[in-house]
Formats: structure tokens, sequence, C-alpha cells
């Protein structure tokens, strides 16, 4: 039975969901590089293009200045059913707290936030001007985004996340169901990614849009505890997928990881 349910599931589409600061930008590079794509496609930024080979992308939508996740209906209870018939869905999700290191210092120093760059979209939001990772992550805009994502918010929502919204984002990840990956162990969901869909994938990573050395901290243990404390859902969804991870059985060294000093887009 399982046989023929893995044949199934290789005749289907592929559906990537991009959750920003989670690595997915990486995973869009390596399908690039892994597939035939025409020269257009290749020239289209990894957080722009839509579709790779039989695999659709969804980011956030750009088009608009509220900046929310294209597809959100893929949470409507209504749409389970037919979006199960044509895809397989992937996700990628990261620790709450290196996510937000990574978005901070992408928001304040790689786009200039700092300096009141407006295309820091979410630090133009805030009200409190943040100077630090801890002004940053005391306002509400910056809480949960990984599941405010997932729901359709616009970026920099202040609004809370409730319990209810949260199990939605759960028992659709079950009933579609999502591939759900973690960033600190890719090479897991990259394993995954080969399995489930039959595509083979290049074995040289290029990692992108990786916050420069001169940007790292370190984080006290103080600091640490508080943004898992403001960060509850995404930290709970962080485990599930953690958990998840636990049944792939893989070869660690299937994949080489490759940074630069330039940021790659």
């Amino acid at each position: 039975m399982m046989f023929f349910k893995g044949i199934f599931n290789k005749r289907k589409r592929n559906f990537f969901i991009h959750i920003p600061k989670t690595g997915g930008s990486t995973f869009v590079g390596i399908l690039k590089d892994s597939v035939k794509i025409t020269s257009k496609q290749k020239k289209t930024p990894t957080h722009i293009i839509d579709k790779v080979g039989n695999t659709e992308i969804r980011h956030v939508d750009f088009k608009r200045s509220d900046r929310p996740f294209k597809s959100p209906d893929i949470f409507e209870v209504g749409n389970r059913k037919k979006l199960s018939a044509k895809f397989n869905f992937f996700m990628i999700v990261r620790h709450p707290v290196d996510r937000l290191v990574s978005e901070f210092n992408f928001q304040y120093h790689v786009l200039n936030g700092k300096n009141g760059n407006t295309n820091a979209a979410i630090l133009a939001r805030l009200h409190n001007n943040p100077k630090n990772l801890h002004d940053y992550i005391v306002n509400r805009e910056t809480q949960n985004y990984q599941c405010k994502f997932l729901l359709g918010r616009k970026i920099a929502d202040p609004q809370p996340i409730t319990d209810d919204e949260f199990s939605l984002i759960l028992e659709t990840i079950n009933k579609l169901p999502i591939n759900i990956g973690t960033t600190d162990q890719y090479d897991k969901f990259l394993y995954n990614f080969e399995d489930v869909s039959g595509i083979k994938l290049k074995r040289n990573v290029l990692l992108r849009k990786k916050t420069p050395n001169k940007f790292k901290f370190k984080l006290d243990k103080k600091l640490y505890e508080k943004i898992i404390e403001l960060n509850s859902y995404d930290y709970q969804l962080y485990k599930v997928a953690t958990e998840a991870n636990k049944k792939y059985n893989y070869n660690s060294k299937q994949f080489n990881f490759n940074s630069s000093q330039d940021y790659i887009v």
C-alpha cells in the first residue's frame, strides 16, 4: 500500500510555502539549480519566482504594501480536499530565536533600517524606533511572525495569535498533509523533499541571504528566554516540526553546504 502511495505522490505537483527568514531562498536556489528551467526563470530572484519545474512556490506578496502571504487559502478547511489531491506540500520553519535574530539583522543592518530606509518594512512600522534586538522583540508586531504569516496576516500585525488559529495551522499540517522541516536540520528537509517528490537535488548547496558575520553577536540567556516567551506559538510550531523530523532516516553527508562572504540573493 505504501508503495502505491509513493507512486501517487510523485505524480502530484509540489507546493513550497516560503516563510521569510527560514532558509526558503536557499531551497528555491537548490531547486533552480536542479531542474530544467528557462533563462528568464534563472534570472528571477529566489524570493520572487513562483514556479520551478513542477513545484509551485508561494512567498510574501510584494505587490501589496501590507505584504501578506500569497496563499493563506491553504489553511481554509474547505480547500483541503482539492489541494491535497493536487499537491505535495512542503514548508520550512525556524527556531524563533534564530529567526528573530536573523530578521532583526536583515531589517536593521542589511536593509539599513537603522538609518530610516523604508525598505525595512517591519522596522518602519514600529513606533519605538528599536536600536537593539531587545527593543525589537518587545513589539507585538514582531512576535509569532511565522504563524501570522501562514494565516495571511499583514506584515507587522500587532494582533496576537489565538489558540483556535494555532489549532487550525496544526490541523492543516496534519490533514493536507504538509511535509514540514526545520532550518537547523536542513539536510533532513532536503532528503524528505527528494523522497516525496521524486526530484533529485544537487548535492552542493549555496546558502543564500546568510547574515554577514560582521553583524552577528552573542545572545545572553535572559534575552533568549524572553524571545521564546513572547513567541510561544512559533516555538510550538518549531517543536512540532522537530518531532516530525525524527522519523526520517538519512545519510547526513548527502549535501554539502557552502557559504559566501557576499550576500547572495
